[in-house]
């Protein structure tokens, strides 16, 4: 479950207090900054990391033919414009292939998260407004861990979301030219059939 910080009296913290807070805490957790609100993120099940893993995979596997210049990666800290209280961690975001020493990218095209019973409907809300506001995302994409079900967000269709259920649906992205079975998603866990 997604724990949070005591929270002060105004309820934010500022981007430089959440650092200075989380310095102190172990390295093996991670936290997030969900505007404003410290939030530690448990450890996420296995289940939870092979579906990531197998899209970072799919999508990985296809830019190295087809989009050199992109690549996804696995857990990752973003910077949304505008949002200066926001620091989540991705589960899977596709960025500029030649990466760099920072922590948190700038610039990314695509997010995904894996939902886990931690998340609250306001945390996804949340998250679905930043990611949808950065100027160069082209998709956000939800993943169900417990059942075979993405949501899908695409700028070229306004935002408008997509749900795609069971292992033959088809999820595709084509900005990206790509498109892969749900079943590659869920390869290797409860739901793979």
């Amino acid at each position: 479950m997604n724990t949070p910080f005591p929270v002060r009296q105004d309820g934010k913290f500022s981007v430089e207090e959440f650092f200075a807070l989380i310095e102190s805490r172990p390295e093996e957790k991670r936290w997030q900054l969900i505007d404003g609100e410290a939030m530690r993120m448990p450890m996420p099940t296995l289940v939870h990391q092979r579906i990531a893993s197998n899209l970072a995979y799919a999508l990985n596997t296809h830019f190295r033919d087809q989009r050199p210049q992109l690549c996804a990666c696995f857990s990752v800290g973003l910077l949304v414009p505008e949002a200066e209280l926001f620091r989540p961690w991705a589960d899977v975001a596709v960025l500029d292939a030649m990466a760099d020493y920072e922590s948190y990218a700038n610039k990314f095209y695509f997010v995904a998260e894996v939902l886990s019973d931690s998340n609250t409907d306001k945390d996804i809300a949340v998250k679905r407004q930043r990611y949808l506001q950065h100027p160069d995302n082209l998709y956000f994409v939800l993943i169900e861990q417990k059942q075979v079900r993405l949501e899908v967000f695409a700028r070229a269709t306004g935002w408008q979301p997509i749900t795609l259920e069971g292992l033959e649906a088809t999820l595709a992205l084509p900005e990206f030219g790509f498109t892969t079975e749900i079943a590659n998603l869920y390869r290797g866990t409860p739901l793979s059939g």
